[in-house]
């Protein structure tokens, strides 16, 4: 992808690290939300998305339907204080490595945009 800026607000899978190895891809290729970008780094700072107690939200975390988003199958909350900085390489954001294209499964709804910059401010 040439324009970086073009992914804020997207939502795509990857290869999310650990934290305790936070330069390698993770094992589990999950749903992610790209919240800031470095065109010059050629990376992208990802929000951890889980399934898991999507019922409700502590500081910092939005929750989508399934519906909502195409290619979420399931309702996922997303954890804006919960960020990785990875690189834009087939090894973090290509299910397989013979696989060439990115992940993209969907843009925030317009009519949630505010609730995520409410969401940015309560992590400051």
């Amino acid at each position: 992808m040439s324009d970086l800026k073009a992914l804020l607000g997207a939502f795509l899978y990857a290869w999310l690290p650990e934290a305790e190895n936070p330069h390698r891809p993770g094992p589990k290729f999950r749903p992610t939300l790209v919240v800031d970008v470095d065109p010059e780094a050629r990376q992208i700072c990802l929000a951890y998305g889980t399934s898991q107690k999507t019922d409700r939200n502590g500081r910092g975390e939005i929750t989508f339907a399934s519906d909502e988003i195409d290619g979420l199958t399931k309702d996922t909350k997303f954890c804006l204080g919960t960020t990785y900085w990875i690189p834009v390489s087939t090894k973090f954001l290509c299910k397989n490595q013979s696989a060439k294209k990115l992940s993209v499964i969907g843009q925030i709804p317009s009519r949630r945009t505010q609730e995520l910059h409410m969401r940015l401010q309560e992590i400051g």
